[in-house]
C-alpha cells in the first residue's frame, strides 16, 4: 500500500513493490536554496537492522579518498534528486524509512525536516497476482563489486546465477512444484531450452501430474542457419524424456509460437497461470530483463486453457485468428480486473486500444525491443503535458529501418514529455567513481531488455498494466502466437511494475547517455554532489524534471 507523509514542507510518497520501494520526494520551491539533499535511514523489521542508506555519489570537499566503486552514507553525502528507490528490499517484509531533508554545508550538514513512513513489500497482491522480475543487469556496478566481473559459471556455488535470477527462476520452479498427483500442467513455450525447468516438469510427471507441452517447432531456418528454436527445443525435450508429451507447433512457419505460459489445473479445473516474457534459457533467466507473472484466478486460468486447447490442434494462422475472434473476443472496455488477450488476431484491435489509452495520460512507461510500431511512435512523439518513458533493448534492422527508428527516437527525445533509454553498459572505468562493467555473454539476440509491458498512468486512480509475451508490433498482434494480460484498476500490480520499470530505466538511461558521449568523442563530465544548494532549482517549472517530481510525489506545487 502506498504511504504519504508530510512534515514541515517535506513530502515523502513511498510506493512499495516486491523487490523495489520507490520514493517520490518533494520540498517547497521557496526553500530550495536551503536544500543540500535527502538522507535516508531504513529499519528492516525482519532482521532488526537499522542503518543509514548508502549511495554512489559524494561531495568532493568531504570525500576522504573513497575507492572507486565504494558507496558512501547518504547522511554525509545526501541524495540530490526527488525520485529515489531502494532496490535491496525483500518481498513480504515490513520496513520503516526516515527521510531527512538536509541543509547547511557539506562540512556541517543540518536537519531541516524529517518524515517517516512504514512500508510493507508485496509477495502476492490482494487480487492474487505475484510478479517476479530477474535482475536484468549483469552489466552493473553491483555485479562488478560482488563478482569482480567474472562469468557467472566461474563463480562458486552458482552465487552469480542466484543473484541474477533474483527469484525469477526459483519462482517458476516453485509454481511447477505446486502441482501434485492428479493435477495437470499445460505448457506453451517458445524456447524450451533450460534443463532446470524441463527437469522440474519431468519430476512433476513422475509424481503423477499430467504434463503436456506445446513448443515452437517451425521450419524457419535459412542458408546455413538451422531452425531456431526448433532443434534446441527437440534436443532438450528429448534429454528430459518429455518428447512423448510434447506437441510440435508447425503451422505458419514464417511466424513464431512465442508464448511462455503454464496453466495449473487441480481436480480437472484450471486454477492458476504462469506467464510473462521469460523464455526458458540461460539468457531468459539470468541475462536480459524478464518477468514472470503468476495469477491465481480460476477464470483467467480457464481462458488460458481454452487458448492452449486451440493451439494444441496446431492450426494455421487464418484458422486460429478466426477461432480466437469467436471463442475469446475482446471486451467492449477493459473491466477493473485481469483480461487475457490472445494472438494471432484478425486485426490489431488490441494493440490500437493500448496505443489509444496513452492519449492525454499523465504518464506512460513502455518497454520495447528493437523497433517502434508506427502508430505507437506517433503517439509517443506527440507533445504532451505528461511523462513518456521508453526503455529499449536497441535499434536493429536494415539501413532504412534503423534510420526510421532512430528518427522516431530523436523525435520522442525532442519533446518535453519524452525520454528514451537504450540498453548499454559502461565499457570504460574512466567514469567518475564507476567500475568497468561486463557485457551479457549469454545473449545471442536480445542483450538487455526482453520484457513487453506498458504502464498507463500507474499512479492514477485507475492504472492500466499491459504485460505478457507480445511485443507491441503488428506481427505480434496478427501473426505470432502470443498472450497479454490487461490489468485495469489494480494499484498493487501497477506499483510492482512501476518500481521495476524505473529501476531498469534509471540504470540504462545513465549508461546510454555515457556511451552516446563516448561515440560523439566528448569527454565524460564528472558530476559529484552539488555543494551550494543550487541543484534543486531545475526541478521546478514545467520541465520534465518538475513533472516527474510532481507525479511521483503526488504533489501539486
Amino acid at each position: 500500500m502506498r504511504v504519504i507523509a508530510d512534515n514541515d514542507g517535506l513530502r515523502v510518497h513511498a510506493i512499495p513493490g516486491s523487490h523495489v520501494i520507490t520514493f517520490g520526494l518533494d520540498w517547497p520551491q521557496h526553500r530550495t536554496a536551503e536544500l543540500q539533499g535527502f538522507a535516508l535511514h531504513r529499519t528492516d523489521h525482519s532482521t532488526g537492522r537499522a542503518d543509514w542508506i548508502d549511495a554512489q555519489k559524494r561531495y568532493l570537499s568531504t570525500d576522504p579518498g573513497t575507492d572507486r566503486g565504494e558507496r558512501v552514507s547518504t547522511r554525509q553525502h545526501p541524495v540530490q534528486a526527488f525520485l529515489w528507490a531502494d532496490y535491496t528490499v525483500q518481498p513480504g517484509v515490513a520496513y520503516t524509512y526516515k527521510v531527512v531533508a538536509l541543509g547547511g554545508t557539506p562540512q556541517e550538514l543540518k536537519e531541516l525536516a524529517a518524515a517517516s513512513v512504514d512500508v510493507h513489500t508485496l509477495e502476492r497482491t490482494a487480487s492474487n497476482h505475484a510478479v517476479h522480475f530477474n535482475r536484468g543487469a549483469i552489466a552493473a556496478q553491483e555485479y562488478a563489486r560482488r563478482f569482480k566481473n567474472r562469468a557467472p559459471e566461474e563463480v562458486p556455488e552458482r552465487a552469480a546465477y542466484k543473484w541474477l535470477s533474483r527469484g525469477l527462476f526459483e519462482a517458476l520452479i516453485a509454481f511447477i512444484e505446486r502441482a501434485k498427483n492428479g493435477d495437470a500442467l499445460h505448457v506453451a513455450i517458445y524456447e524450451a531450452r533450460y534443463a532446470g525447468v524441463l527437469n522440474a516438469l519431468a519430476e512433476a510427471r513422475a509424481r503423477g501430474v499430467a504434463v503436456q507441452i506445446i513448443y515452437d517447432a517451425k521450419e524457419n531456418g535459412s542458408g546455413d542457419d538451422p531452425p531456431f528454436p526448433r532443434d534446441d527445443n527437440i534436443g532438450k525435450l528429448e534429454e528430459a524424456h518429455l518428447l512423448d508429451v510434447a506437441i510440435a507447433r508447425h503451422n505458419s512457419p514464417s511466424y513464431i509460437a512465442h508464448n511462455k505460459f503454464i496453466v495449473l489445473s487441480r481436480e480437472g479445473e484450471p486454477a492458476a497461470v504462469w506467464t510473462g516474457s521469460t523464455n526458458w534459457s540461460d539468457n531468459g533467466f539470468f541475462g536480459q530483463l524478464n518477468t514472470g507473472h503468476e495469477i491465481w484466478q480460476a477464470e483467467t486460468a480457464r481462458r488460458y486453457l481454452a487458448y492452449w486447447t486451440l493451439l494444441a490442434e496446431d492450426p494455421d494462422g487464418e484458422s486460429l485468428r478466426s477461432k480466437l475472434t469467436t471463442a475469446l473476443p475482446l471486451p467492449a472496455v477493459w473491466p477493473d480486473d485481469c483480461t487475457p488477450v490472445f494472438s494471432p488476431r484478425q486485426q490489431r484491435d488490441a494493440l490500437d486500444r493500448y496505443v489509444q489509452s496513452m492519449e492525454n495520460s499523465a504518464a506512460v512507461l513502455v518497454t520495447l525491443a528493437f523497433s517502434i510500431d508506427d502508430k505507437l511512435g506517433q503517439m509517443l512523439k506527440a507533445e504532451s503535458s505528461g511523462l513518456r518513458y521508453v526503455l529499449m533493448d536497441g535499434i536493429k534492422g536494415n539501413k532504412k529501418q534503423v534510420e526510421k527508428i532512430a528518427q522516431t527516437v530523436r523525435e520522442i527525445r525532442a519533446t518535453e514529455a519524452g525520454r528514451v533509454a537504450i540498453g548499454a553498459y559502461l565499457r570504460s572505468n574512466a567514469l567518475d567513481q564507476f567500475l568497468l562493467e561486463r557485457s551479457n555473454a549469454m545473449a545471442k539476440h536480445v542483450q538487455f531488455i526482453h520484457t513487453k509491458f506498458m504502464l498507463v498512468d500507474p499512479l492514477g486512480e485507475s492504472p492500466l498494466v499491459i504485460s505478457g509475451s507480445a511485443n507491441f508490433s503488428q506481427a505480434s498482434s496478427t501473426q505470432n502466437d502470443e498472450n497479454m494480460l490487461v490489468i485495469a484498476g489494480d494499484r498493487e500490480v501497477a506499483d510492482i511494475y512501476l518500481g521495476e520499470f524505473m529501476r531498469s530505466y534509471t540504470h540504462y538511461a545513465f549508461r546510454d547517455a555515457a556511451n552516446a558521449m563516448a561515440l560523439a568523442g566528448k569527454p565524460f563530465e564528472a558530476r559529484p554532489l552539488n555543494e551550494d544548494c543550487t541543484w534543486a532549482a531545475e526541478y521546478y517549472g514545467d520541465n520534465f524534471r518538475s513533472r516527474q517530481r510532481r507525479y511521483f510525489a503526488r504533489s501539486t506545487q
